[in-house]
């Protein structure tokens, strides 16, 4: 593409998002770009030139965390071809743009929803609480390994983030995808979900799962789990959960029967391995999601 078309394709890119508040806790944003033009836009340059989003500051909070009932939410095999579902395959790359300052890549993973089109990230892979300012342009490739993406990408149609809490333990966020992947499917029918969870124990055994681009394809630690500062729970030792690997997930009871669940995305590193875990607010985001 000639530079002059690019700049003027991202410029408008940029500007065709429309952003509301749901309620005190939670925002949103709607993609206003065509299939078309998000698939012009994703060039393999693009994809490959793409940088690891990194972990914001620290940024202070008065927030109080409710907890309420523990919701689960079981993990749901693929349509048609695969006994189960394996957060191997529901794992994935997501790339998008921050206007004015390029393309960014992080993880995410795909988690059981109404609409069966939701993946679970981290709110600074959406967005900058620190300004308000929202990304665009968000692409999904789950199963991805290498720079290969073997059941497609997907495109997005909206998300939502938590702005009730500005601190890493607030860092979640969910976004809805449109159909699409080789087959022109919901993604949760093409490659299945893994179980969620909110308001679940913070201290049960857990791996933390994640695409870092140093790597570029998933990676995974483990270990028992502590509370962290803010809300947020930390898995000691955890190693090579680096830069890309926001928005990856923290899973409790690693099993292949469906108990398996997802309670927590990634952060980045505070010490430890830093997790923003999942309770009243985060279910609110995600009831928004699974119902958009």
């Amino acid at each position: 593409m000639h530079r002059t078309a690019a700049v003027l394709l991202t410029a408008a890119l940029s500007m065709l998002v429309t952003v509301a508040p749901a309620h005190a806790a939670v925002a949103t944003a709607t993609n206003a770009v065509s299939a078309n033009t998000l698939d012009a836009y994703w060039t393999p340059q693009r994809l490959a030139q793409a940088k690891p989003m990194p972990a914001p500051r620290a940024l202070p909070t008065t927030a109080q965390e409710q907890v309420g009932r523990p919701t689960f939410v079981h993990a749901t095999e693929p349509a048609g071809f695969q006994p189960m579902s394996s957060v191997w395959t529901t794992m994935g790359r997501l790339v998008f743009s921050v206007p004015g300052k390029g393309d960014y890549l992080c993880s995410a993973n795909v988690v059981t929803s109404n609409n069966r089109d939701v993946i679970a990230t981290a709110r600074h892979c959406v967005m900058d609480i620190s300004t308000g300012q929202t990304y665009n342009n968000f692409r999904f490739a789950p199963s991805y390994n290498r720079g290969s993406a073997p059941q497609g990408w997907w495109n997005w149609r909206s998300m939502g983030w938590r702005i009730d809490d500005t601190s890493p333990g607030g860092d979640n966020a969910f976004i809805v995808l449109a159909t699409g992947g080789n087959g022109n499917r919901h993604v949760q029918d093409a490659v299945g979900s893994s179980g969620i969870g909110f308001n679940q124990p913070s201290n049960n055994y857990a791996h933390g799962l994640g695409i870092p681009a140093d790597k570029d394809y998933a990676v995974w630690c483990e270990g028992q789990p502590y509370d962290g500062p803010q809300g947020g729970v930390q898995i000691p030792n955890c190693n090579g959960l680096s830069g890309g690997a926001s928005g990856g997930a923290f899973i409790v009871n690693y099993q292949g029967d469906g108990s398996a669940m997802q309670t927590a995305s990634f952060f980045g590193s505070w010490g430890d391995s830093y997790f923003a875990f999942y309770r009243n607010a985060a279910l609110d985001v995600y009831n928004g999601a699974q119902n958009a």
